[in-house]
């Protein structure tokens, strides 16, 4: 009953990080990977994969952050990535235990830089070298609906590069030759 539940809840992050690649604004993409990265975290720590539901809390804040907090703590992103970067860095050592964390300690980099970018295609794009990191990492830990949810966000990156990146191009292409 138990690893129902803890795959119960990598399924639910699932379903978060698979809404967040959809979105066209960049805070509903915040807000369902902030939830997604959460639920990674509690399932990760009840199948004591503690490096990498560390580093999910730290996401989460990162998330938060990154969303909302330019308006009130009046830091800039590249101080923000430093401090988040660094403290990716000092979890992955406390918490190391294989050489698998390393991949969790890599993920999470990745994904701090992807989310401190501005534009909402190199959050993307960048996003895309998280997942094969992420896949590893929870084959090992058997975390089966993380496993899932990153060969699904995989998927869903690509599909949201080309619906909101590459297609939009497309049109604004084609209605600047009509003109």
């Amino acid at each position: 009953m138990n690893q129902i539940i803890i795959q119960g809840i990598g399924v639910l992050a699932l379903i978060c990080s698979l809404i967040s690649f959809q979105q066209k604004k960049r805070i509903w993409l915040m807000v369902f990977h902030m939830s997604a990265s959460l639920l990674s975290a509690l399932q990760l720590f009840l199948l004591g994969a503690y490096a990498g539901a560390a580093l999910d809390l730290i996401a989460f804040i990162r998330t938060l952050i990154f969303s909302f907090g330019n308006r009130f703590l009046r830091m800039g992103l590249g101080t923000w990535r430093a401090i988040f970067l660094g403290q990716m860095l000092v979890a992955g050592a406390l918490t190391f235990t294989d050489i698998y964390s390393l991949l969790a300690v890599l993920a999470g980099c990745l994904s701090t830089v992807a989310l401190s970018m501005k534009k909402d295609l190199h959050v993307r794009v960048i996003s895309l070298f998280v997942s094969p990191c992420w896949i590893i990492y929870n084959i090992v830990y058997g975390a089966y609906a993380g496993i899932l949810n990153e060969l699904i966000a995989v998927v869903s990156i690509i599909v949201g590069i080309y619906r909101n990146d590459i297609k939009k191009k497309d049109e604004l292409h084609d209605d600047s030759c009509i003109n």
